[in-house]
């Protein structure tokens, strides 16, 4: 039973926006103004990161154009390089990736409901960990559509209140714009775009690909899928340039340094700390959105491996009545609940980044291994840019694996090993169907 076609661009649109924006946002860029004092390079690495992630949803369109079906980097990897290199990415994915993400944002959105309830913690908190999980799963469970307004409502709550914040902090009189000026930067800060700063940036604008994980239903995917990445990724990028240039008009360059909670101090100075505590809410907002979104693409991939015979096949059953991918979505709510009671996600989730980002360096080299092996196959969307723009996004991509490899060695050979544990069972299954396939010769 194939899954249903039921979210417009306007759905593909928000999930890609509501699995972008999150806590980080709120956070990083006070960590950026110690690295880049200077306004404009403090606003330029925005930019640049927004256009090297612009540069990857080029790149992705093309392959969602391809191949419009539920698992994205899966697929990609497949058809490039084989079954088994869709399989490796499929199994982190599995067993680390999605269910460590949600069970992290989880716990996340769980810190932020304690500011209102005094002395929510320690096995309490876990609990309600586990609750939003099962919540955000059972809505998966029960419905596509169900989850597209669930993940629109979320997501369209925290743009709104973003937007409303940028909107009056720039109508406020307690700003400055003065502080976009300074003199010239110090000696080396402009090197440093490309160094460590561009790395958390670029993490800020992580999840952008999020659409085609549900190639498979979306309505006239092959328009809808590139369009959605495309558009998806523009979007945030102004929304980060804007908040961004609040922070900055509310605070001097010198001020923003080294500040964690820059929304809120922003917010302080720009109206007053009960405004400022509001701050919170936006926050809460995204997180609900990423949890809802990681849900509802991560059971895709373990769906489409299903269906492809590579991992259990009870993974593919799509639910009679609702038409999700059922075992998939409660599988993945099993292993977080479980992962948020272990308290071991965090680690787990710190072995795999560098996985993490060579799926999305393979992803992005399978553009030109497609292009060359199958040329004629039908392309409703082709790279603006190609070959220049695809090879921008490899390489930033590359340098950043190459940085955190150099400087987490350990960690990052430890994620590898992680990724390689699923050689056996994928031979052992292939083995498995070959046997099949020739006991069912025989009779």
């Amino acid at each position: 039973m194939p899954l249903q076609r039921r979210l417009n661009l306007g759905d593909a649109l928000l999930l890609i926006i509501g699995n972008v924006i999150g806590a980080g946002i709120f956070t990083t860029s006070g960590f950026l103004a110690g690295e880049l004092p200077h306004p404009w390079l403090f606003l330029g690495i925005w930019l640049l990161g927004g256009a090297l992630t612009i540069c990857g949803a080029l790149t992705y369109a093309e392959l969602a154009g391809m191949y419009p079906l539920a698992g994205g980097d899966y697929q990609y990897l497949k058809a490039a390089y084989g079954r088994w290199a869709g399989f490796l990415l499929g199994w982190v994915l599995f067993w680390v990736i999605n269910p460590g993400s949600i069970a992290a944002l989880a716990i996340g959105l769980v810190s932020y409901l304690a500011l209102f309830v005094p002395g929510l913690g320690g096995a309490e908190a876990k609990l309600l960990a586990v609750a939003v999980i099962l919540l955000f799963s059972w809505v998966n469970y029960r419905g596509i559509r169900l989850s597209g307004t669930t993940q629109n409502v979320f997501t369209l709550g925290t743009v709104l209140t973003l937007l409303a914040l940028i909107g009056f902090g720039f109508c406020s009189d307690a700003g400055s714009w003065q502080h976009r000026t300074a003199a010239a930067p110090p000696t080396g800060s402009l090197s440093k775009l490309f160094a460590t700063p561009m790395i958390a940036v670029i993490f800020t604008y992580s999840g952008w690909f999020a659409a085609a994980y549900i190639g498979s239903e979306i309505k006239n995917p092959r328009r809808n899928l590139p369009l959605s990445l495309i558009l998806g990724t523009l979007c945030v990028t102004l929304v980060y340039l804007l908040i961004n240039l609040v922070y900055l008009y509310a605070l001097s360059i010198e001020r923003l340094q080294g500040t964690v909670n820059v929304a809120q101090k922003a917010m302080t100075v720009l109206f007053s700390p009960v405004v400022a505590g509001l701050v919170s809410v936006p926050i809460m907002l995204a997180i609900a959105a990423g949890i809802n979104a990681t849900i509802l693409t991560g059971a895709r991939v373990s769906f489409a491996m299903g269906e492809d015979g590579v991992f259990w096949t009870r993974l593919k059953e799509v639910h009679a009545v609702y038409r999700t991918p059922a075992c998939a979505v409660l599988s993945q709510a099993l292993l977080a609940c479980l992962l948020v009671l272990l308290g071991t996600f965090n680690q787990l989730l710190g072995y795999v980044v560098f996985v993490m980002l060579l799926s999305s360096i393979a992803s992005g080299v399978a553009l030109f291994v497609l292009r060359r092996r199958q040329p004629d196959l039908d392309r409703p969307y082709r790279t603006w840019g190609y070959p220049l723009l695809p090879l921008l996004f490899v390489a930033t991509y590359l340098w950043i694996a190459v940085q955190i490899g150099w400087a987490n060695p350990g960690t990052s050979l430890l994620g590898i090993f992680i990724a390689l544990t699923g050689l056996p069972f994928y031979l052992w299954k292939q083995n498995g169907s070959r046997a099949d396939n020739y006991q069912a010769l025989q009779d």
